[in-house]
């Protein structure tokens, strides 16, 4: 923790210094979601590549990982020694992190007071800036989905939290590809992979354009009515969807141009699935609290969650066998519905 803290110190200071405090809470905010998930992540992917298999701990306890261990007497296993109650281990390790972030701070602590007035001053000259523009032409919707691609794109945190619900269907993908490679569907496998991808993201935009407004008081006194506030915020979700799942569908064009259609519908549907449920249960919270959104209604992060994987597998059942798929689509709209009837916002 002390070496953490310390390297951590030097590298935000010189980054800062380097890139300026925009991008550097940027960068900062993705790579930590990277990092964070990259542990787990590269877990499962070393274990379904080596063993087929999701857990985590059969490659921890694997032989071959055994095998490929440093020696007992190694520096490598300080930390697990000195946390069993090696006390000469324990400080073997306090002494140096000690020294390492003693000398970080005498490196950069002249440097703090001169980092915050600079981060200060790029709020301030920022708000000018953006008060010396000039006024922009267009509707007012226009206006309005403006501002809300503008909220999106400025905060990294809900970008890395974004990130995160995607790189976490990595494992999954690959255990189907692994399982599959051999057969003809290795290519469909890919399909359900996007569409449920496209509506777990559809649901996390859409809370954040719904009903994690923070300002929902202003935005009522704007000159628009309610449904054609809630229309732009609909359609912001379904542009970024769009702008994020288009390569990807033309990309599966080149393979198969009725894969690529099974699955370009398939996506609209489940993006618009899980951006209606977000509207039928929306509860006015914070941007803050996105990654607890999901405690405001259960059945509404249930049926999310079932929606996405329904259209998903009706999408691979329409390339595979396309009466299962209709029947499983029938389902998943039905479930939709009852979702729909037993919202709040049903009136």
């Amino acid at each position: 923790g002390l070496s953490a803290a310390a390297v951590a110190i030097a590298v935000t200071i010189l980054l800062f210094r380097l890139i300026g405090p925009a991008r550097t809470r940027l960068i900062a905010q993705i790579l930590a979601a990277i990092i964070g998930a990259g542990f787990v992540i590269a877990l499962q992917v070393a274990a379904i590549v080596s063993y087929g298999t999701l857990s985590r701990f059969t490659i921890l306890t694997s032989g071959s990982l055994a095998a490929h261990a440093p020696d007992v007497d190694s520096i490598w296993w300080w930390p697990a020694r000195a946390v069993m109650g090696d006390s000469e281990a324990l400080l073997l390790l306090l002494a140096p992190a000690l020294v390492l972030l003693g000398s970080v701070m005498a490196i950069f602590s002249r440097r703090f007071a001169d980092t915050a007035i600079d981060a200060a001053a790029y709020g301030t000259s920022g708000s000018k800036r953006a008060k010396e523009r000039p006024f922009r032409d267009g509707s007012r919707q226009h206006a309005l989905r403006r501002k809300e691609f503008s909220l999106l794109w400025r905060d990294p945190w809900l970008i890395s939290q974004t990130l995160m619900q995607l790189l976490y269907l990595v494992p999954p993908a690959l255990l189907l590809w692994r399982n599959f490679a051999d057969s003809s569907a290795a290519l469909t496998l890919i399909t359900p992979v996007i569409v449920m991808a496209a509506g777990q993201l559809a649901g996390g935009l859409a809370w954040l354009t719904i009903s994690g407004e923070d300002a929902p008081d202003l935005v009522a006194t704007a000159p628009l009515t309610p449904s054609s506030v809630t229309r732009a915020k609909i359609e912001v979700v379904l542009i970024a969807i769009a702008v994020i799942f288009c390569p990807l569908v033309a990309a599966l064009a080149f393979a198969s141009l009725y894969q690529a259609a099974i699955s370009a519908g398939a996506i609209i549907i489940s993006a618009a699935s899980a951006t209606a449920i977000q509207l039928w249960f929306r509860v006015q919270a914070r941007r803050s609290q996105f990654r607890r959104r999901q405690t405001s209604s259960r059945l509404a992060t249930f049926a999310e969650a079932f929606s996405s994987i329904g259209w998903a597998a009706t999408a691979a059942l329409l390339l595979a066998l396309p009466i299962a798929g209709i029947v499983s689509g029938l389902i998943t709209a039905s479930l939709v519905a009852i979702t729909w009837k037993c919202s709040p916002r049903r009136e």
